[in-house]
């Protein structure tokens, strides 16, 4: 079959995410696209071969690993809800807000303790600082951008021991597989974030706007009347998490949330060291940059859920409010866990069908290899606004952003970067977005509101990354 039926089965899934803004329903289209053309047009074999593809990718191991651990992640940030270790932290630093800088610094002397997941830094961080903001009569509007843009934004950029890690990898590890990449995922990771340019802006915006009172007052976005529909935001989770106002179950013990915290990051970098050093790693660093990681945050992540299930109920925390907590949690987590694996057999069919050397000879030798950032930082940001997920963009355009890469010469860890900037701007700037959404209701603002606020700091980021990805282009090739 001619390798330019390659482009069919992407072309359908973005086509799909663009009309429907449901990205897995695409990602199905796309599937069954693909699979259609791999039987030779038989609509019982693409069924078939969509069926066997699926199996497939969730069978391979190191697949496994990285379901289990987004499974167990939503339910290990789930069960943190109730151990009273939020309200602790919010007594600890009670005392010492005396200013509206103070209460918005307290998302940040927060984001340590509740950098796991989105949703729970957004929850978390807006349970602490909410009360402490309104003592000092702050502005909610400032509040809610820091706690959007430390959610949606910094977490990004951290790469151990969050829910984005294990996905991202995900994603990456099975584009580079479709395009004959070789190395390690977590190493290419790793030389990207720092080329994150938007996250790295929206951040820089934020920390200016709470120290230097940097703000847009001259500029008012009118926003279209919004209702946010259920089911648009990454992770699908009962929008917009209507268990936002969360009780904990025990007294104030900030105690249970930095003991299983440090657990967690201890084991995680033991099992990082000891796997990497089972495949011959001379050095620590070498050690870890060489490890399993999908095995290693998943053991960690599943050995820290039990221990913290122990200690809460030794507390008398009842073992029917842990489970409850443990099953909401994981659940949460089911959406980008059914887009990663739809995601892997796309990638794995357009393999098959020839899209790598299609594109090499559609696009190798007339596309410059300096516009591909760009490019690409530009198709993710469209996306990811549209679609209002960030998770959803990366899947779509990782692919087709290493295929160009690959076949055009660009930077490669500076195309990931741009895929992992315009893919993060619809979660901090859509109105289907679910960190703009979760967070306008955690802070009882309307969410146009919210996003007509945010949305003036996200253009001048916007613009500086697009500025960057054009520059290092040419720069880095």
């Amino acid at each position: 079959m001619p390798n330019f039926y390659s482009i069919i089965p992407p072309l359908a899934a973005i086509m799909g995410a663009a009309i429907t803004k449901r990205i897995i329903p695409s990602l199905v289209l796309g599937l069954l696209a693909g699979t259609f053309l791999q039987s030779g047009g038989s609509l019982l074999g693409s069924v078939l071969l969509a069926g066997q593809t699926l199996a497939g990718v969730v069978s391979e191991e190191s697949h496994a690993y990285i379901i289990l651990f987004l499974f167990s992640f939503g339910a290990l940030a789930e069960i943190f809800k109730v151990g009273g270790g939020i309200s602790g932290f919010a007594k600890l630093t009670e005392p010492y807000i005396k200013t509206e800088r103070g209460a918005l610094l307290s998302v940040l002397w927060a984001s340590p303790v509740t950098f796991l997941d989105c949703c729970f830094h957004t929850i978390a961080t807006g349970a602490i600082s909410k009360p402490l903001l309104e003592k000092v009569d702050g502005s909610k509007d400032k509040l809610a951008l820091i706690v959007n843009t430390t959610s949606s934004q910094l977490i990004a950029l951290i790469p151990f021991a969050t829910t984005y890690v294990g996905y991202i990898l995900g994603v990456i590890g099975s584009s580079m597989a479709q395009v004959g990449l070789t190395g390690n995922p977590y190493r290419l990771y790793l030389s990207a974030i720092a080329l994150n340019f938007y996250s790295i802006s929206m951040l820089g915006i934020s920390f200016l706007a709470i120290f230097y009172s940097f703000q847009f007052n001259w500029l008012k976005l009118a926003q279209p009347a919004y209702k946010p529909e259920v089911g648009t935001g990454d992770h699908d989770s009962h929008e917009a998490h209507d268990e936002h106002h969360y009780q904990e179950k025990v007294p104030p013990r900030i105690a249970n949330l930095l003991l299983p915290l440090i657990f967690l990051l201890a084991l995680i970098t033991y099992l990082l060291w000891w796997t990497g050093q089972a495949k011959g790693a001379a050095s620590l660093v070498e050690a870890l940059l060489n490890a399993d990681y999908e095995k290693a945050i998943f053991v960690a992540t599943f050995a820290t859920l039990v221990g913290t299930t122990l200690l809460y109920a030794l507390q008398k925390i009842p073992m029917k409010e842990l489970q409850s907590h443990f099953l909401s949690g994981g659940t949460e987590m089911l959406p980008p866990i059914v887009i990663l694996t739809l995601a892997w057999a796309l990638t794995g069919i357009t393999q098959q069908l020839g899209f790598s050397p299609f594109i090499g000879s559609l696009l190798g030798n007339t596309l410059p290899p300096q516009l591909v950032p760009v490019i690409v930082f530009a198709l993710g940001g469209l996306a990811s606004y549209f679609m209002g997920s960030s998770w959803g963009t990366w899947a779509l355009i990782m692919p087709l952003a290493l295929s160009l890469a690959v076949t055009t010469g660009a930077n490669v860890p500076l195309v990931v970067g741009a895929v992992l900037a315009g893919g993060s701007i619809g979660d901090n700037l859509s109105p289907l977005g679910e960190t703009p959404v979760l967070t306008a209701a955690v802070m009882d603002i309307p969410v146009t509101s919210h996003i007509s606020y945010v949305l003036p700091y996200g253009l001048v980021a916007i613009g500086t990354a697009a500025l960057l990805y054009l520059a290092l282009g040419y720069a880095l090739l």
